[in-house]
């Protein structure tokens, strides 16, 4: 870690933003420092933290992921667009198409970059806020996706009948290019992720800590099925990455094993994966007992706990407002929310997390006793489906977007409310030395 730490204090230098041209947005022409005919990733944020990414660009392009750094600060010089997201947004539409870039790591907090509202209205939800939004550059013809077809400046309009959107706006819903965000506020937040995307990424190959992947759950809706859901789809999770060498270990609370303080002792030896289903709030996560009402329920707080160091698992929080990176107390001071609570933590928590910004629904086959057939459990399975040694973070997240669309139907309030929060390009399993 001290040697990583080094690494952080040496980047003194900044790569200036490039853009590339793209006449009917740009309003300036494209800036002539061009290192690279191609890239592979982008990086984008405010000019407060340009000096402080120079270490986690030299570390991609050491590691082959050529990668660049552009301010919002020059975005909103350069691009046109009706507010500063779809700015934002353009500027990624003309890098995928002019030098190919493959992912976006946006970085800073929803202030500091605008994440977009959509208009998804589901039950008492009203909107979603949604990364999603970056992703879904293109749409079905390969023009630019607005979200907005009817151009009345609400994006995403989209009303619920049961299970099924009806769209207002056409929205593609497919990602074209993997996205995550480091939703951080101060220097020293991101200081420390740096260090440990850069630590993960060096040092954790061929640790025998990575081949376990952690499952925790219980009875999600003891009152509407037969099935104990969390801990049903779990199992089907494990099955999945037992057939990759890990190791299961089920903390359910049908065996009395959701405990914080078991869930904290198993963290602390070390996962690759750690996933969750139940229920979930900005600031924790709880389930039931099977046939039981009373929620058992983990805290942020009980984080501190967690005293795994280095050995830094990739979280994913099928459970509501996990991810909700708007939440506010008492609608006036901001607190972090669960996900961003694991990955920013210093020494331990995760390396990424997977969480839902509003609700992530479950839906239920009534033919069959009641379990779970799509919603989050479908769009979490095909997360583990899609992963193979060496893989890209993002990929196993578009992957999963694409294979959810593919196999049930266009489900804004699923797709467009799971974020990543963490390094899109990050090698699962680390690089081999």
């Amino acid at each position: 870690m001290k040697k990583i730490l080094s690494i952080v204090l040496v980047g003194i230098l900044v790569l200036s933003g490039l853009g590339a041209g793209a006449s009917y947005v740009q309003k300036s022409s494209m800036k002539q420092s061009v290192i690279f005919d191609e890239y592979d990733m982008v990086i984008i944020a405010p000019n407060k933290f340009s000096v402080n990414i120079q270490p986690l660009i030299d570390h991609k392009n050491s590691v082959g992921i050529q990668t660049f750094l552009k301010t919002t600060e020059d975005i909103y010089d350069e691009y046109q667009g009706r507010d500063q997201a779809e700015q934002i947004k353009y500027f990624i539409y003309d890098s995928v198409k002019n030098l190919g870039i493959k992912y976006v790591l946006l970085i800073g907090d929803i202030d500091l970059l605008p994440i977009r509202t959509s208009y998804v209205k589901y039950g008492p939800i009203e909107d979603v806020i949604s990364d999603l939004y970056y992703s879904d550059v293109f749409d079905l013809n390969g023009s630019f996706c607005s979200w907005d077809s009817n151009e009345n400046d609400l994006f995403g309009e989209c009303n619920y009948i049961g299970n099924h959107g009806y769209e207002i706006d056409n929205v593609d819903l497919y990602p074209d290019v993997g996205v995550g965000r480091i939703p951080c506020s101060y220097i020293d937040e991101l200081e420390n992720v740096i260090i440990k995307i850069i630590t993960y990424e060096t040092e954790t190959y061929g640790c025998s800590w990575f081949k376990k992947i952690i499952l925790m759950g219980g009875d999600t809706f003891p009152q509407f099925t037969q099935v104990v859901e969390g801990e049903w789809e779990l199992d089907k999770y494990g099955e999945i990455m037992q057939k990759h060498g890990f190791e299961q270990i089920k903390l359910y609370t049908s065996t009395r094993t959701f405990k914080p303080s078991i869930v904290n002792r198993e963290i602390t030896d070390g996962a690759g994966f750690v996933s969750f289903s139940g229920h979930g709030k900005p600031f924790g996560i709880g389930t039931s007992s099977p046939n039981k009402y009373r929620s058992i329920n983990y805290l942020t707080p009980y984080i501190l706990g967690m005293k795994n160091d280095d050995r830094l698992p990739i979280f994913f929080l099928e459970a509501c407002e996990t991810a909700g990176l708007d939440y506010k107390i008492l609608s006036i001071m901001k607190f972090p929310c669960l996900a961003w609570s694991l990955v920013k933590k210093q020494s331990g928590g995760g390396i990424a997390a997977v969480g839902a910004t509003r609700s992530g629904p479950m839906y239920f086959n009534p033919n069959n006793n009641g379990e779970p057939y799509a919603g989050g459990y479908a769009l979490h399975m095909f997360f583990y489906e899609a992963y193979e040694p060496g893989i890209a973070l993002s990929d196993l997240m578009i992957n999963a977007c694409c294979s959810y669309l593919d196999n049930y139907w266009k489900d804004p309030i699923i797709l467009e409310n799971i974020i990543l929060i963490g390094d899109p390009s990050l090698k699962i399993g680390g690089y081999q030395n």
